[in-house]
């Protein structure tokens, strides 16, 4: 029983990919010494650009470097910061994580201190079962605020993602190509985003 509670246990941070889903921060890991690059757009000639880096570091903690910028504005740049104090086991606990982001206070929504807790439920999808992923948690900075997001699989490679900020909803699909590769396109306010994510374990 105990042997496997821990293989339960290592797999579900192994299959951890993100530590945001959208826009909000999940208890999802970046595994160690793992990096994921992230452009991010509207598709058209002048429109909003977002270049995002994520950093695995060591087994508990991740970050992520943003560059973004507006039609008309100033590239701003910043960092999101994130501790994982324990990662979901599917049907059973949720990871916790506790972080910052915008540790810099440079965009327009601030920096946000955060909490967050992340469920791993059992879903059955057209070519077998993939969890699906609920996120409760409260930022806390300029102006408090829940926070709640979930990631619905249809398949082991289409997820549709939904989340609320407390100011704005998002949503979007997400397409995983490979283990390299992930496609995905958002509504968020009044803009359509695709995005392009690589990711690479060192």
């Amino acid at each position: 029983m105990r042997r496997a509670f821990v293989l339960t246990l290592i797999a579900s941070a192994a299959i951890g990919h993100a530590d945001r889903l959208i826009t909000i921060p999940t208890a999802r890991k970046l595994p160690y010494r793992t990096v994921r690059y992230e452009f991010r757009g509207e598709p058209k000639q002048i429109g909003e650009r977002e270049n995002l880096i994520g950093l695995g570091i060591g087994t508990a903690f991740d970050m992520e470097l943003r560059l973004d910028q507006e039609p008309g504005e100033r590239a701003v740049d910043t960092f999101d910061f994130a501790y994982n104090y324990i990662s979901a086991i599917p049907g059973l606990t949720p990871g916790l994580s506790l972080g910052v982001q915008d540790a810099v206070d440079r965009t327009a929504d601030g920096r946000r201190f955060f909490g967050a807790a992340t469920f791993r439920e059992p879903f059955t999808t057209i070519n077998g079962d993939v969890p699906a992923d609920i996120t409760l948690g409260v930022f806390a900075g300029r102006h408090w605020s829940p926070f709640v997001g979930v990631s619905i699989p249809f398949s082991k490679e289409f997820h549709l993602l939904v989340e609320h900020n407390g100011f704005r909803i998002s949503s979007g699909i997400e397409y995983q190509v490979s283990s390299l590769l992930n496609l995905r396109a958002q509504v968020r306010d009044h803009q359509t985003l695709l995005s392009l994510q690589l990711t690479r374990r060192f």
